[in-house]
Order: structure tokens, then C-alpha cells, then sequence
């Protein structure tokens, strides 16, 4: 990666300090909320959050024109991009206020499954299963959705920049009794459970500085990790897609698709580009299917293929040893 791609950015203090007053802010403003007020609150910080940040409205507009430009008009391109905050902000309201509240009783009447018997006939195999999702909806919800079922948890995760809201994010997820290891900690642990034909969940549409490789994403090339396709083709575990689909009465959808079962006579490099480049092109197929409940203010093309030196390479070589040394 090139050096100046390295250097943290000047207002990245600031922009932390203004994360942590605003979650202080919605949870104290928000204590005795009802679940139904969730939307209506989460316009509104989605709203203000638009206008008030203006760097990641700039990133979700060129995102949308990237992903869109040649089939919407700017209207369209603005309009999908307010909403994305706004769906944004329901979210995080729905962590942050509720989640943390509910009980079992209510995540069965909130979150319903759409496709269970594909998570079954996953499991059913005997290898493990590897869910795969993507920031869409609330995909906080999913962890809850699968421990009520009867599904056990595992997630590897990217800690949060900052401590503090690091922990209480974690403190939320794992109540439920969801496990959560670091990336750094990741490739052992996530073998061992899948042997012991348990869940894993990975979010697979962040852009990734080193290790990645590049696969098609809304017609561009996209850094995007390659563990769960690694740990896929190790185990034989089985990969399965699913979404939490917001609706509109309030209720969300776990929408599960059929597995995507990897080739263990393939030859390795080749089959980790294409379950990888397959399960990418899953997420996206969601996201054209209804766009504004995804994470646009993300930089998905932050890294290009002109971008990569050296330090990348072996980036990757060594996540590829940590799956094969395990």
C-alpha cells in the first residue's frame, strides 16, 4: 500500500470524540423509547448525521454514482443516499435503545426467518456452517435471531477505534451469549468450531487495506478478504448468504439462500477466488434488489489494484499461512 495511504487522518480524534457524544447523547435521550418509536427516531439522527457529516455524505454520493451513476440520475443518486443514513440511524437506535432490552419473546416477534430450511440443510452436512453477510438492515439483529433458534455464535470482528464504545458494543452482542473473537485471534478458534459443526458469522463487504484480493463489485474491482473462503475450502463448511431485511411494519426479515459448498479437488488459489468472487457478487445482488438499507458510507473502493505494493502481498501469504499452519 502506498505510504500515504498509511497516515491517520488528522480529524480522526475528532471525529471519535463527536461518535461518543452523539451514542451518549441517543442513549440518554432515549431511555424508556418504545421499539415502535425506533424508526421515527432513527430519521431523525439518520437526517441529522446526513447533513452534519459531511465527508461521509460525500463518500455515499460517489459510492451510489460508482454503483449507479450510468442507469440513475443525480435525483435518485441524492435520494438513496439520504435514505441510507436514515436507515443507518434506525439501526444503530435499534441496537444501541432496544436491542440491549430484548427478550426472547420479542426477538420472535420482531425478527422472522425467510429460508431457515437452508441454514438446516447447511448444518445437516456435518462441517460447519460459515454465514456470510454484509452491513444491510440491522444486521445486528441476525446474532440474536440464530441464539433464540438454537444456532451457537461465533463472529470475528473488527474491534471499534475506540475502547469505550468498543465495549459496550460487545457488552450488547454478547449477551445473547454470541461469542466474539478479534481478527488477530480469528483463524484458530474459527477452525475449531467449524469442526465442531458450529456457526460462524463474517461480514464480507468492508474494504480490506492488506491480505484481500480484488473481485468484482458493482462493476469495479473490490479488496475484499479471503478467511472465510480459506477456512471453507480447509473444513468443507458450508458458506450461506442471509440478510436482516428491514420491513415495513417494523418487523425484519433474515432472508437465507442456499449454500454455496466449496470444491476440495479444486486447485486452492482458484477456488478461493471464486467462492470469494461469488459470495461478493451475493451481497451486491442484495443490494441492487433494495440499495438504501446498505452501508454506503463505507469506502468500499478505497483500495484499487494500482494501489497494492509489497507489504500487501505477504499481508495476504501470511493470513493464508495462519488457516494452513491451524
Amino acid at each position: 500500500m502506498r505510504e500515504q495511504e498509511k497516515k491517520p487522518r488528522i480529524t480522526k480524534p475528532l471525529e471519535r470524540w463527536v461518535t461518543r457524544q452523539l451514542v451518549g447523547a441517543l442513549m440518554a435521550l432515549g431511555r424508556g423509547a418504545r421499539y415502535e418509536d425506533a424508526p421515527r427516531q432513527g430519521r431523525a439522527l439518520g437526517l441529522a448525521c446526513y447533513y452534519g457529516m459531511p465527508r461521509y455524505r460525500r463518500v455515499a454520493l460517489s459510492n451510489l454514482r460508482l454503483a449507479f451513476g450510468k442507469e440513475w440520475d443525480e435525483r435518485r443518486i441524492r435520494a438513496t443516499a439520504r435514505e441510507s443514513f436514515v436507515q443507518l440511524g434506525t439501526t444503530l437506535v435499534e441496537f444501541l435503545l432496544h436491542q440491549s432490552r430484548f427478550t426472547p419473546e420479542d426477538v420472535a416477534h420482531w425478527v422472522h426467518w425467510d429460508g431457515q430450511e437452508h441454514l438446516e440443510a447447511a448444518f445437516a452436512r456435518g462441517q460447519g456452517v460459515i454465514l456470510i453477510t454484509a452491513h444491510y438492515g440491522n444486521w445486528e439483529l441476525l446474532g440474536p435471531r440464530l441464539l433464540v433458534s438454537g444456532y451457537p455464535v461465533h463472529a470475528i470482528v473488527r474491534d471499534a477505534d475506540d475502547p469505550g464504545l468498543n465495549t459496550l458494543i460487545n457488552d450488547i452482542r454478547t449477551r445473547w451469549g454470541a461469542k466474539m473473537y478479534p481478527r488477530r485471534l480469528g483463524a484458530r478458534r474459527a477452525l475449531e468450531l467449524l469442526r465442531r459443526n458450529e456457526l460462524l458469522v463474517v461480514l464480507l463487504d468492508q474494504n480490506v487495506a492488506e491480505g484481500g484480493i480484488f473481485v468484482e463489485f458493482f462493476g469495479r474491482p473490490a479488496s475484499t478478504a479471503t478467511g472465510a473462503a480459506r477456512l471453507a475450502h480447509r473444513t468443507g463448511a458450508a458458506l450461506v448468504c442471509a440478510f436482516s431485511i428491514r420491513q415495513a411494519d417494523r418487523t425484519h426479515r433474515v432472508r437465507v439462500l442456499p449454500a454455496l459448498l466449496p470444491d476440495p479437488k479444486a486447485p486452492v488459489e482458484d477456488e478461493i477466488r471464486r467462492l470469494t468472487a461469488a459470495l461478493t457478487r451475493c451481497i451486491e445482488e442484495q443490494i441492487r434488489e433494495q440499495p438504501e438499507p446498505w452501508w454506503w458510507l463505507h469506502n468500499r473502493w478505497k483500495m484499487q489494484p494500482d494501489m497494492v505494493d509489497q507489504s500487501a502481498v505477504r499481508g495476504g501469504l501470511l493470513a493464508a499461512e495462519a488457516v494452513e499452519r491451524t
